[in-house]
């Protein structure tokens, strides 16, 4: 590990237990890991260059290095496990990855329901398919059809031109053109 910090760093915290030839047990908890080597959190903070063993929950025993002390952490570089290596640091991505789980996507307009919900599509071919809102946002609509139209189709809903983005059974999600105001977004809404 040098100095310089890698850029993919993976944000795990796990309880370990540590110890070292001419020190006792002491605890640490991980902070994040990289190709580098792992960075523990731990009041008690072991020299660069002293050899230590870190039982680590989910990764077991691990022989390594101290390659980097601060205050309240330090990294090591793992010499060897218990297990082959390619297996520890799977385990520890994958919790990881449940601990840093990714954010949920939220939509930039709340959903509603309008009061009229039937409305007319119509294709750039100038088809006329009935369709019934689902749900309708400044930016979108679901709209429920017997025929939903392919990704990418032009169409007008009512008066409004919109792109389908999505496409599910039984229906469409279409992206508005020209996103109506936020305002103008309501239970009395007519497309």
């Amino acid at each position: 590990m040098s100095d310089r910090r890698s850029e993919a760093r993976y944000k795990v915290i796990l309880p370990a237990l540590c110890w070292g030839r001419h020190r006792q047990n002491f605890y640490a908890v991980t902070d994040d890991l990289s190709s580098d080597g792992i960075r523990f959190k731990s009041s008690v903070v072991p020299a660069v260059d002293e050899r230590l063993t870190c039982s680590i929950r989910h990764a077991g025993s691990i022989e390594a290095i101290v390659v980097r002390a601060e205050t309240s952490a330090f990294a090591i570089r793992v010499l060897s496990a218990d297990h082959p290596l390619g297996l520890v640091v799977q385990s520890l991505l994958s919790v990881a990855k449940s601990q840093n789980p990714p954010p949920l996507v939220t939509r930039a307009f709340p959903r509603i329901v309008p009061e009229i919900q039937d409305v007319l599509v119509t294709t750039e071919a100038g088809s006329m398919l009935p369709g019934r809102v689902i749900n309708i946002s400044a930016s979108g609509v679901a709209v429920s059809m017997e025929e939903p139209l392919d990704v990418g189709t032009l169409i007008v809903i009512g008066r409004t031109r919109a792109k389908v983005a999505r496409r599910f059974d039984n229906g469409i999600g279409a992206a508005f053109l020209s996103p109506l105001h936020a305002d103008a977004v309501g239970p009395h809404v007519v497309l």
